[in-house]
């Protein structure tokens, strides 16, 4: 799993606990650091680490969305288990094809503590279509 790289970093949250144990408990993130006010958290891609830091920040800070990408092992593990508490998946077919004509991106969505929303992405390998020498398909 790995954090969306056009995605802040540094995350400003106004509950930082209930937040850090749904993704502890829920996606089994690692906190490298962890102090009254923060949490450093660890993303592991085969090989590639990134990190995100939530900020308890007074007063509220405004919810956001925390969006990462996960490979489609990763995901298809984490699917069953998010859905069955409320998260929805969409998935590129023929009625909401995906903007991007040789890939099948699925996207989780789901709300998390203190109102933010978390947003799982992950591409299909299976749907995408081969491309040719020249970009196009077979």
């Amino acid at each position: 799993m790995q954090r969306l790289s056009l995605e802040p970093a540094a995350l400003h949250v106004a509950r930082l606990a209930p937040l850090l144990e749904w993704l502890q408990t829920h996606l089994a993130l690692t906190v490298l650091l962890r102090t009254s006010h923060s949490a450093y958290l660890e993303l592991y891609c085969e090989g590639y680490n990134s990190h995100v830091l939530l900020l308890e920040e007074y007063p509220e800070a405004p919810a956001s969305t925390l969006r990462l990408e996960a490979d489609n092992v990763e995901f298809e593990r984490l699917s069953p288990l998010l859905t069955s508490q409320g998260a929805y998946c969409v998935e590129a077919s023929r009625e909401n094809p995906s903007a991007s004509r040789s890939c099948a991106w699925r996207v989780l969505t789901m709300p998390l503590p203190g109102d933010w929303q978390l947003m799982l992405l992950a591409l299909d390998p299976r749907r995408c279509q081969h491309l040719g020498l020249h970009g196009s398909g077979p």
